[in-house]
């Protein structure tokens, strides 16, 4: 679950495929005269809608954080959760790719990135670096060797593969990193957001020139990026949430109770230049 609290003790929750969606607005629009569009546009598009998938049936019926009155998100330590979370990326990667093996292998690359701090891609925002399990390392190394394998399938029928696949998985990260500020990290107060930045972002496919992504307040629910990546300004985008209050009584049924009923909620961002 990608959590933003308030200080009434609400949440906005937002499922991961909520998260998903956010992002795949961003990669829809990237592109004008100075940053390329995405190509290929549609696996690229695809494959964001569906980067975080696999939890659907976990949070269905989520286990919670009776303290919080919530579910328990996407960075706390949920009890019992590695099996589950294993086999949720394993199986993402591999429904993905069914549908489309490029799309399929983006996906696979950006677990196994988190995993390593994005491969270490960007110098911001600055990534913590976590010891994983034997089962994590067990894996990371599976899917590698699976994505080694897919790559020289792929690379075979495209010209300049390996510099297009490093873009589009810059691309992806900086999709997800971007919808991560709008749903939870980004606020500077309960309405206004604080400054963030992504550094390096490439410009084209075809080239090596990078800039630092800068994102400044602009009032509630707005922004300015510079250099701007997209092609209308303003863009609106929007996250599907449910507004979850704390029950009363602190236990697992309480809660429960209290996710399901949550009101639904439309939150809109506008992105200006």
């Amino acid at each position: 679950m990608v959590i933003r609290e308030l200080k009434d003790g609400r949440s906005y929750v937002s499922l991961q495929e909520d998260h998903a969606e956010l992002s795949a607005q961003f990669a829809a629009h990237w592109g004008n005269q100075r940053f390329s569009r995405l190509r290929p546009y549609r696996t690229m598009v695809f494959a964001t809608t569906f980067h975080d998938s696999g939890y659907r049936d976990f949070e269905g019926n989520p286990p919670m954080n009776v303290d919080k009155g919530r579910p328990y998100a996407h960075r706390e330590e949920v009890p019992n959760f590695e099996a589950v979370e294993l086999k949720a990326y394993a199986g993402n990667a591999e429904w993905v790719g069914s549908q489309d093996l490029y799309a399929g292998l983006l996906v696979s690359m950006h677990r196994t990135g988190l995993w390593q701090n994005r491969y270490s891609v960007f110098t911001e925002p600055a990534m913590r670096a976590r010891e994983r399990s034997q089962a994590v390392q067990d894996a990371k190394k599976a899917m590698e060797e699976k994505q080694a394998e897919i790559k020289k399938h792929l690379a075979i029928h495209r010209s300049n593969f390996d510099s297009e696949l490093t873009y589009n998985y810059m691309a992806l990260q900086i999709f997800d990193l971007l919808s991560l500020y709008f749903c939870c990290d980004g606020y500077a107060t309960e309405t206004d957001f604080k400054e963030y930045a992504i550094a390096p972002v490439p410009f084209s496919y075809d080239s090596n020139e990078t800039v630092r992504l800068s994102i400044k307040p602009n009032g509630a629910g707005s922004v300015i990026f510079d250099p701007y990546p997209f092609d209308v300004s303003p863009l609106k985008v929007s996250a599907r949430a449910r507004i979850v209050a704390p029950p009363t009584e602190k236990s697992e049924a309480a809660c429960v109770d209290a996710y399901h009923k949550a009101a639904r909620q439309l939150l809109t961002f506008e992105i200006s230049a």
